[in-house]
């Protein structure tokens, strides 16, 4: 991370040894007074990850609980309408039928739990508030003492590291940086989120932010406050796509050189989508690079040099 100068926040999964490169980086730039500052935020993406992973594997257990129960349920049935005597067998379906339900009770708390904790870890409240440390570890603390099982101890490590909630810290510095004056703060926010608070005071409010026309001064403003909101991240988004992509090609091949990803780089970048809001476009058109042809085979049988003396005569050589 030495060469990235102008880095000023990293974030990354809960790795020891990133986290120690980053402190080192940190530290080093403590004794150079031009330096930036280095923060180091913990990956929200791999905290939702495991808790969907545990999650999953006590709806798996409710599951196979509530099939025992009917199954046992339906031996009671058959030995009734066989005239059998079904005293023997109709407490171990009721104890089954507790089981099973207190399980699914339990899991239906540990989800309702967690939907509060993911909602605290967004950028805004349900109800249209900007989020804060102060506010996020209160909603995450209470929610916790429900998730106080040993396969919750991952997440609650996760959620009680101070990197998790790292972003809002950073991103309420830069809004005073943004914008001083905390009331135009909060009408710019109001306007970038677009809710629909339940508060009736809150609703004129947003209402007044949102549908009147802003002045030279205020749109400066509002604009300001929007690129903090909008390059606020919470995940290491992109770093993880990459990987999916990656780990994919990975399997197909024992050994990955430069030349195999340059050529599978330039595949994916050809590659038109089949669905979603970039379908039949590949990645190289979304960005506006005019090539000859978008397709990979014509693309590899072109002289390189005649390719790069036309994508700099167009402009595209950046």
């Amino acid at each position: 991370m030495k060469p990235f100068e102008s880095l000023e926040f990293a974030i990354s999964d809960a790795a020891q040894g990133i986290a120690a490169g980053v402190v080192k980086v940190a530290q080093s730039r403590h004794d150079v007074p031009s330096a930036l500052p280095l923060e180091h935020g913990l990956d929200v993406f791999h905290t939702v990850m495991e808790a969907k992973r545990v999650l999953a594997q006590h709806w798996r257990r409710a599951e196979a609980a509530w099939e025992k129960a009917e199954t046992i349920a339906r031996k009671v049935a058959q030995s009734k309408q066989q005239g059998i005597d079904a005293r023997g067998v109709a407490p171990t379906a009721r104890a089954a039928w507790r089981s099973a339900i207190a399980l699914f009770e339990q899991v239906e708390g540990q989800e309702a739990a967690w939907d509060r904790i993911h909602a605290a870890l967004d950028l805004f409240g349900p109800d249209g508030q900007l989020n804060d440390r102060c506010r996020a570890q209160a909603e995450i603390g209470a929610a916790l003492e429900v998730l106080s099982g040993a396969d919750w101890s991952k997440v609650r490590n996760f959620l009680k590291e101070r990197r998790s909630l790292a972003f809002l810290d950073r991103m309420h510095r830069r809004l005073e940086q943004a914008e001083p004056r905390r009331s135009w703060r909060e009408g710019w926010w109001l306007r970038h989120r677009r809710v629909r608070p339940a508060d009736l005071r809150m609703s004129l409010v947003q209402a007044v932010a949102c549908d009147r026309e802003l002045d030279e001064e205020e749109c400066a403003s509002y604009g300001r406050v929007a690129v903090v909101l909008g390059d606020t991240f919470r995940a290491s988004s992109a770093v993880e796509c990459m990987n999916s992509v990656l780990r994919m090609q990975q399997s197909r091949h024992r050994r990955m050189t430069q030349p195999m990803l340059d050529l599978k780089q330039l595949y994916w970048n050809t590659r038109s989508f089949r669905c979603g809001p970039r379908k039949n476009v590949c990645p190289y058109l979304k960005l506006g690079l005019q090539l000859p042809t978008y397709d990979f085979w014509e693309l590899l049988t072109i002289d390189p040099a005649q390719l790069t003396q036309q994508l700099s005569t167009q402009g595209n050589a950046e």
